[in-house]
């Protein structure tokens, strides 16, 4: 099978390095990709908002399947123009990807079908959104109906902090904030792959990779800790499932990979932030654990065929990330020589790139997670002396 995966993010480096290894791929193409990719894959400098030049190359080269994790690409309707050409695609379409790109709308789906989340209230009006400040109190989270990934989402501990955060984002014409009530509890992430129907799940992450909180870094653990048997199940009854046949419900399915930020508190489980797509620095944990060949869930996914499957299998040991970043400006021969100190130097330590190399995720696997931190901590050490980061 001829596979296209459409991305730039260390996370598709991540899925071609476990695509490789499938006798269901014959050929792996992906666009743009990233320097790691091209040890991996045949890199496509096609921009992912090409839509047309996308489909060109599709008929070209015979691709027969598209895994389409680039967010512009998406929202500008990829997914839907390669089903409607008689390409299978991996990915939400643009119903589907109103979960994660319009914090409004899954806020009021959540509402309306009882999935548990966070207080929260609508305002166009800054004087309206300071007047629930002052009834419902401080902390408070503060964001806009556009935020991605957790972007200009801002904590409010004052009314001055507030009332800055709401006006900065009514600024913008035509936007909304959103005032949220602020939750504590353990924060940690959940995946699961959909076709629209059934949730097959994947398996859980906390960004606190380091033991300490907040971390000292950005990165992830995979699974974690605080989620047990009794919560995943929680988590998958409670938020997966009704997300998946709600939005069926509401004529928006919602198909390919599905994940979520979500606060343990508690009252349970609270869902804080979907994500449409796979999820960064997450996915290169996980596919470091995953055991087997991931392509028939991803082909199953676009078929509406994931009741056929078995629970997926995991290693027993954990897998973290650290994530180092650059400007973007740092020389391919560089990279390749910060990133060969930390692999040669441990056999088990895989670096995974983004496009240009803005991000490095060192990526390592482990049953003693002090061990494991430890190593993590030692190969970024190589690379930010070749790289000369302070």
């Amino acid at each position: 099978m001829r596979v296209l995966v459409i991305g730039d993010g260390a996370r598709e480096h991540a899925l071609c390095w476990k695509l490789v290894e499938s006798p269901l791929v014959d050929e792996l193409y992906c666009a743009p990709g990233s320097g790691g990719v091209a040890n991996l894959a045949e890199c496509v400098p096609i921009s992912m908002g090409a839509l047309q030049t996308i489909l060109s190359y599709c008929d070209d080269n015979e691709v027969e399947f598209v895994i389409v994790d680039s967010l512009l690409a998406i929202e500008n309707g990829l997914v839907d123009m390669l089903n409607r050409n008689g390409y299978p695609a991996f990915g939400p379409d643009m119903g589907g990807i109103k979960l994660e790109v319009s914090k409004g709308f899954a806020k009021d789906f959540c509402q309306r079908h009882a999935i548990p989340t966070a207080r929260f209230a609508k305002f166009s009006d800054p004087d309206a959104a300071r007047r629930y400040l002052s009834e419902t109190g401080l902390p408070a989270v503060i964001k806009s109906d556009r935020s991605v990934d957790g972007a200009k989402v801002s904590i409010c501990r004052t009314k001055e902090e507030a009332g800055a955060a709401i006006a900065a984002r009514l600024a913008r014409a035509g936007d909304e904030v959103i005032v949220e009530e602020f939750l504590t509890g353990d924060e940690v992430g959940f995946s699961v792959i959909t076709d629209g129907n059934v949730v097959l799940p994947l398996t859980s992450t906390t960004p606190n990779w380091d033991g300490e909180t907040p971390p000292s870094a950005p990165g992830c653990l995979s699974p974690a800790p605080t989620v047990t048997p009794a919560v995943e199940q929680e988590i998958v009854d409670r938020i997966f499932i009704p997300t998946v046949e709600q939005m069926k419900a509401e004529r928006r399915m919602c198909k390919g990979a599905l994940s979520a930020k979500i606060m343990l508190t508690g009252e349970g489980p609270k869902l804080l932030d979907y994500k449409v797509r796979f999820s960064d620095p997450e996915w290169q944990a996980i596919m470091l654990r995953v055991k087997g060949d991931i392509m028939p869930a991803l082909i199953s996914s676009f078929d509406e065929m994931l009741y056929r499957f078995n629970p997926f299998r995991w290693h027993d040991e954990s897998a973290a990330v650290l994530v180092i970043t650059t400007d973007g400006s740092v020389d391919p021969q560089q990279i390749n020589a910060a990133i060969d100190a930390a692999e040669e130097a441990d056999g088990d330590i895989v670096v995974f790139q983004s496009y240009q190399d803005r991000e490095l995720g060192v990526t390592a696997g482990g049953a003693d997670l002090a061990d494991m931190r430890n190593r993590l901590r030692a190969a970024a050490a190589r690379i930010e002396k070749v790289l000369a980061i302070a």
